[in-house]
């Protein structure tokens, strides 16, 4: 699991600065499509190296995707003084990350994994300091573009979670009970989709300076994550023969990832209402966090366990969308 969640926030972030640089300055210059072809070189190299056994492979291909960024910030620079400043922290940040990237290889083992932490979280933290935040607001989004951008990742992972689900029902030769349980199954991807689409609208990006924009972008990192592992989730629990109960292991990843959803949905969506009532709209998401997780761990069928995850979320989608059309915090 530490290995999934780290090559997942790895590439992750590769396409976060990817999506961010494109948005402020996509060209379609010669110069830049062949940039974003060797960046799609190394994102293929990513795919094929994700497993541990092929760690080296991995930071390699992450540590030249930094530097292809560095190379596309140094035309930005060249091209568009006033943004000197941003184009300078942007090419210091792409180096240094890559640098650590590539001291990895070096090291074997879990220690390799605690490089990458590093790395990552000195990515995550310069855009922190107050120094980035007023730089980054010197230079102005699409806001309504990026919305987008984030939604059709969003899209694309519950895409997943359908693919998997269709792959339980497969392998379980489409037993009658097995394509039952993979549609109530589907109604957690579902009900996540409806949520997000219902009230996660993007307001903090309107201040890219702020805090809040960086509570917004950063928590969609574990969302996105834990729907990827529903997906694997909801595919044993359908694969499993009826009657039976789901391994811990596989009841964790169940109903753990759907927890970490709904917790970072409430993340979301309280960056996006007024300060006032930000605590009571997180604290408003917890029941069903527990609720899922104390669900998901009962002694019961996979069958019954798919049912009740699957009425708690729903649940859930009700009341968010409703107070959402009712123009009141989601929670």
């Amino acid at each position: 699991m530490t290995v999934y969640s780290t090559a997942y926030l790895a590439v992750w972030l590769s396409w976060l600065v990817a999506t961010f640089y494109n948005n402020r300055f996509d060209s379609d210059d010669l110069s830049h499509r062949l940039i974003t072809f060797a960046q799609m070189l190394t994102v293929a190299g990513m795919a094929a190296s994700v497993a541990e056994t092929a760690a080296i492979q991995f930071a390699i291909s992450i540590a030249l995707f930094r530097l292809l960024m560095a190379v596309s910030y140094w035309r930005v620079r060249r091209a568009i003084p006033g943004d000197t400043r941003f184009a300078n922290r942007m090419i210091g940040v792409m180096l240094i990350i890559s640098v650590i990237w590539i001291a990895s290889v070096f090291v074997d083992g879990k220690p390799r994994l605690a490089v990458w932490a590093v790395a990552m979280g000195i990515e995550m933290g310069v855009a922190v300091l107050r120094s980035s935040r007023e730089r980054r607001a010197a230079v102005p989004i699409q806001m309504d573009h990026l919305v987008e951008r984030f939604g059709l990742f969003m899209i694309i992972v519950l895409g997943e979670t359908v693919l998997a689900v269709v792959v339980g029902v497969a392998h379980a030769h489409w037993v009658a009970s097995a394509v039952i349980f993979a549609a109530i199954g589907l109604t957690l991807s579902f009900s996540l989709w409806w949520i997000y689409f219902e009230t996660v609208t993007g307001n903090p990006l309107a201040n890219i300076g702020g805090i809040r924009p960086i509570v917004w972008v950063y928590g969609h990192a574990p969302l996105i994550m834990a729907i990827t592992a529903l997906g694997v989730g909801i595919e044993v629990a359908v694969f499993t023969e009826f009657g039976q109960r789901l391994e811990t292991s596989d009841a964790l990843i169940l109903a753990g990832s759907l927890a970490v959803a709904l917790f970072s949905l409430g993340i979301l969506l309280a960056a996006e209402v007024p300060s006032a009532v930000r605590v009571r709209t997180f604290l408003e998401r917890l029941p069903a966090v527990v609720l899922v997780l104390s669900f998901g761990l009962l002694p019961i069928a996979a069958q019954a366990v798919l049912v009740g995850l699957a009425v708690i979320v729903a649940v859930q989608a009700a009341v968010d969308v409703r107070a959402s059309r009712r123009g009141a915090p989601a929670g």
